[in-house]
């Protein structure tokens, strides 16, 4: 049960430095599906809007060619009034008047620049994990030339201390430069 224990805990310390990455480049992909779904619904959009026109007008069109009264005598003709236009004549003119109404270039400057400001959010979050990849390499690399400096430190440390023996016996004087400082610096 310990041992188990220890485990799921070293699992843990490996797994946990990888979330945050997995969740950032989930976000990334997230926000660019996003930024697709806004330009497709600005596109729809306007295909729609300009669809409805289109459809109101080409139903006026048919309707003025089709609505005209069949008269089959100049005596009905006279002594019966023009026919007024029919009902579906009004809806379609009120349907139209409420389209050219319709505030729809207001409606697609805001999807456009909802679609910008995601752009822009794109656009800084593939900074970030630029940055954070360097961030990451260049830690990667100091660690490595710390380990580096720890193993050529510890080997200096046994020599140092066999060759000062050595040098306290002959009476030299040691060397002025100091090397650890030296590669330390370098690390």
């Amino acid at each position: 049960m310990i041992a188990s224990s220890r485990l799921l805990k070293s699992l843990n310390l490996l797994i946990l430095p990888l979330l945050p990455k997995k969740r950032q480049s989930t976000h990334h992909e997230r926000t660019i599906q996003l930024h697709n779904v806004v330009q497709e619904l600005r596109s729809q959009f306007d295909k729609f809007v300009t669809h409805q026109k289109q459809y109101i007008q080409a139903l006026n069109n048919w309707l003025k060619l089709n609505l005209i009264p069949i008269e089959n005598s100049l005596k009905k003709k006279i002594s019966s009034p023009r026919v007024q236009n029919p009902p579906i004549l009004v809806l379609l003119h009120t349907w139209h008047d409420y389209l050219e109404k319709l505030p729809d270039e207001v409606a697609k400057s805001a999807i456009s620049s909802f679609a910008a400001v995601i752009k822009t959010i794109i656009i800084h979050q593939d900074e970030e994990m630029k940055l954070k990849e360097k961030c990451e390499e260049t830690r990667k690399e100091f660690l490595r030339k710390n380990q580096a400096f720890e193993d050529w430190y510890h080997k200096y440390k046994q020599r140092r201390s066999a060759s000062d023996e050595i040098d306290a016996e002959r009476g030299e004087d040691a060397n002025t430069k100091d090397p650890v400082s030296e590669r330390q610096f370098m690390v």
